[in-house]
């Protein structure tokens, strides 16, 4: 219509009518020939975005396209070269290492690996270095990984690493843990990643009347591969009964006895284990001088493989001889997060695979591994296994659980209730000054509350019994605190006390020194706690005192007393 407009324009202009034109007309005629300029205008411009817009899009697609050959180019290029060359290496290093761990554990087992003097000399020291250089870059990375300690260790014992000699489809690093209060979970390693999950069992030698079937899992660690890790439960057994089993249907034979149904019961505690010359004499005095025992309570940090995964096999193995014939009950500590960034961002991978505890078990299930409680003695003692490592402030799962699992406990029933965390929450020694105030702030007026009667830490590698605390004051309604971070571990012990600390005066007794512990429950009311210091020849009771149960009403004073009688070890003396 507006192009007419501007013929009829041109005509009238052509044609000289013109100037005979009404004004009204001319004035028309001139404003429908500027509306089509703008007209033309508007349309220019609107081809010329198009045809920008179609430019930049197209732009966009060929660089999409040399992107993606520039991509496809580096992955065949440079990505499966380097990761050829990666599975080279490790297939390198994996071969170079078992060759190694062999002739380490032939020298071990004192069995030539050349058949001569020269050569094994030989070998062995090369074995030797390369181990010693793999301690050392995995120490290097745990440092790094979890920062500078503040505080200054004595030069570490020497380690005692427990060689396996025997056949890849026999049973190593057995042990076994409570599942309820009348089953029994079975747990081994095969290197023979076939062999069955099965467990046969009985109550005479050699003769298995029942059998149970379980699972195994293997786990990769960086370029460490697992054996096979089974897990059975068996049961129902009765009480206070010796079972001989036999695992995978090959290898020696074993044997547990189960806790009692009913009190007296006794535990041993030991926390902070390793598998060192100091951790050896520990385990020494447990299952010997030390006298018997119905259950272990670790509150934290095993093996201290410090991400060099072997020594999870050869703290194993150190341990089976105690840990497969009486339940072993454990929580985690810092040693066993073993988290590296971008390289193993998934902490607990090689605890939780080998050392299941009852968490989807009982009467109040958590879903982790990282915290749970069990039952003992017919119910007459709970006991609480928390995780320091673990989420655990207010309206988090741990702490859901924990306030769940405290008001499901009938007192009436339960004479004792015991609880274990890793880092303490009372600290006089210099070493991890503070690092459990946290949780004690989230979570010790539930512990309260509850009327439990003993709280047992490690984390700090020493020995130190304060009085029964509440809030940082003394109260005999609240909990024993006691701090038994003493196994053996290789760090060393935390020598040095702080005098003039704000709990010095609610520290009973403290010591530097390696050792392991025990709480007899005699009966409803009463209850015995004895420290037992092992770097004596012999297991020294050097620590006592008595303890009367919550649930019974106003505690009555506890009797202290240290080696040598009269009274209780003074709190500043070393």
């Amino acid at each position: 219509m507006t192009c007419n407009y501007a013929l009829l324009s041109q005509v009238v202009s052509s044609s000289g009518l013109s100037p005979g034109w009404p004004p009204m007309m001319m004035a028309t005629a001139a404003m429908a020939a500027s509306s089509c300029d703008r007209g033309d205008t508007r349309k220019k411009l609107q081809i010329t975005v198009v045809f920008l817009v179609r430019t930049l899009l197209l732009a966009c697609i060929i660089a999409r396209g040399v992107l993606a050959l520039i991509r496809v180019a580096f992955r065949v290029a440079v990505v499966a070269p380097a990761r050829s060359l990666v599975a080279v290496a490790g297939a390198a290093f994996s071969a170079v290492n078992a060759r190694c761990a062999w002739c380490l554990e032939q020298a071990a087992l004192g069995r030539s690996c050349t058949g001569t003097v020269l050569g094994d000399a030989v070998v062995g020291a090369m074995a030797s270095s390369w181990r010693l250089l793999l301690q050392g870059i995995t120490s290097l990375v745990f440092l790094c990984a979890r920062g500078a300690d503040e505080y200054v260790r004595p030069p570490p014992s020497p380690l005692v690493l427990t060689a396996h000699g025997k056949p890849a489809s026999h049973p190593q690093q057995v042990h076994i843990s409570m599942v309820g209060e009348k089953n029994m979970r079975i747990s081994w390693v095969t290197d023979d990643l076939n062999a069955p999950s099965v467990v046969e069992y009985g109550t005479s030698p050699g003769k298995y009347t029942a059998s149970a079937t379980g699972d195994h899992t293997t786990y990769r660690y960086f370029l460490y591969k697992s054996g096979a890790i089974h897990h059975a439960t068996i049961g129902p057994l009765e009480a206070s009964t010796t079972y001989h089993y036999r695992c995978g249907k090959a290898g020696d034979e074993f044997t547990l006895r189960t806790p009692p149904a009913r009190l007296p019961v006794e535990f041993v505690v030991v926390g902070d284990l390793g598998q060192t010359k100091w951790t050896a004499s520990t385990l020494s005095h447990i299952g010997g001088g030390g006298g018997d025992y119905d259950v272990l309570l670790l509150p934290g940090d095993l093996s201290y493989a410090d991400l060099y995964q072997p020594r999870w096999d050869t703290y194993g193995r150190l341990v089976e001889p105690l840990a497969s014939a009486r339940p072993w009950m454990v929580t985690q500590g810092n040693h066993e997060v073993e988290k590296i960034p971008l390289v193993e961002p998934h902490a607990f991978k090689a605890y939780n695979a080998r050392w299941r505890m009852p968490f989807d078990a009982g009467a109040s299930p958590s879903g982790s591994n990282l915290y749970y409680s069990f039952d003992v003695a017919g119910g007459a003692v709970h006991v609480v296994m928390l995780g320091s490592y673990a989420g655990y402030a207010a309206g988090s799962a741990q702490h859901r659980w924990l306030r769940r699992d405290l008001a499901g406990v009938d007192r009436a029933k339960t004479a004792f209730l015991l609880a274990l965390v890793h880092a303490p929450w009372y600290n006089t020694n210099e070493a991890h000054q503070g690092e459990g105030e946290r949780m004690r702030r989230a979570m010790e007026s539930l512990l309260y509350e509850a009327r439990v009667d003993v709280v047992f830490a490690g984390h700090v590698h020493a020995y130190e019994r304060f009085t029964r605390i509440y809030d940082n004051e003394a109260d005999s309604r609240g909990p024993m605190y006691i701090t038994i971070g003493d196994g053996g571990n290789r760090e060393g012990l935390a020598l040095k006390f702080i005098k003039g600390h704000k709990s010095a005066h609610l520290s009973e007794f403290r010591e530097a020194s390696f050792g392991h512990g025990r709480l007899r429950i005699l009966n409803e009311t009463s209850a015995v706690w004895t420290w037992h210091r092992n770097d004596d020849q012999f297991a020294t009771v050097r620590d006592e005192v008595w303890l009367h149960s919550l649930a019974a009403g106003e505690p009555a004073a506890t009797v202290a007393s240290a080696a040598g009688g009269g009274g209780g070890h003074p709190a500043d003396e070393l």
